[in-house]
């Protein structure tokens, strides 16, 4: 369904692989952390607080579960993949695939049947896996009816430009970390960006914010100089689903 979209993003990237390996899969899933409830200011700029007070609560911690029982006792939903996620308008979010998938005997990432979300507070939410772009490991995930009323920032349609300050937040224990970072480059739907410090596997499927606190990018796995998908990429996926749609700009966007 998503195949030539992130076709066209996937030639965009020139230089970023988006191929799960065994030492990413493993550097990925060796994150273990709660339910959020603070946030962690690192080195972002000064206009950018009221961004990450209003936004911090959008980031998700997200884990897939599969039963597992011993000695014949009954099963019990043990937690197998982690990953930091984003949530988006209308009871939508958006994750790494690696944090709602396992890999089969062939290597091709299956989703998992059992997801949850923490979201801001603690509450644990089911979540289905409904779309996603497995070139890039991310999913689109749907949450239940109670979470359309969660804050989720629009999604912006501007074109960035080198140099361009932003906020990206992820997931770290019971904390949301909020990092300062600028855009390096932009290749169509890929964003390369920087900072004084490293957007490790703790912010993969977290947001980028702009100043007036839209989602410009979903930050994508990458053990090199970090890369983020356009928010535009994510609207697209969206849209390719009938009768979905989330808010852009000041506006509803509608497939």
């Amino acid at each position: 369904m998503f195949r030539n979209a992130v076709a066209t993003a996937w030639q965009q990237a020139a230089g970023y692989t988006a191929q799960m390996n065994a030492r990413l899969l493993a550097l990925a899933l060796a994150l273990a952390c709660g339910a959020h409830a603070a946030v962690i200011l690192r080195s972002p700029e000064a206009s950018f607080k009221p961004v990450a007070d209003k936004l911090h609560s959008t980031v998700i911690d997200v884990n897939g579960r599969v039963p597992v029982s011993a000695d014949g006792a009954t099963a019990v939903a043990e937690r197998v993949t982690h990953g930091t996620g984003t949530l988006l308008a209308n009871g939508l979010a958006v994750t790494t695939l690696h944090a709602v998938a396992l890999p089969s005997p062939a290597g091709k990432l299956i989703p998992l049947q059992d997801v949850e979300v923490q979201v801001a507070g603690g509450n644990a939410m089911a979540a289905q896996v409904i779309a996603g772009a497995p070139d890039l490991d991310l999913a689109i995930l749907a949450l239940p009816a109670e979470a359309a009323s969660l804050e989720a920032a629009p999604l912006s349609t501007d074109a960035l430009t080198e140099g361009d300050p932003l906020l990206a937040m992820g997931v770290d224990g019971d904390a949301v970390v909020v990092v300062g970072v600028s855009v390096v480059a932009v290749n169509g739907d890929i964003l390369s960006v920087g900072g004084d410090r490293i957007l490790d596997s703790r912010f993969w499927g977290g947001p980028l914010y702009d100043e007036r606190g839209r989602l410009v990018g979903i930050e994508l796995m990458s053990l090199g100089p970090a890369k983020a998908i356009s928010a535009s990429f994510i609207q697209r996926l969206l849209d390719q689903r009938p009768g979905k749609h989330v808010m852009t700009g000041a506006s509803e966007h509608e497939p």
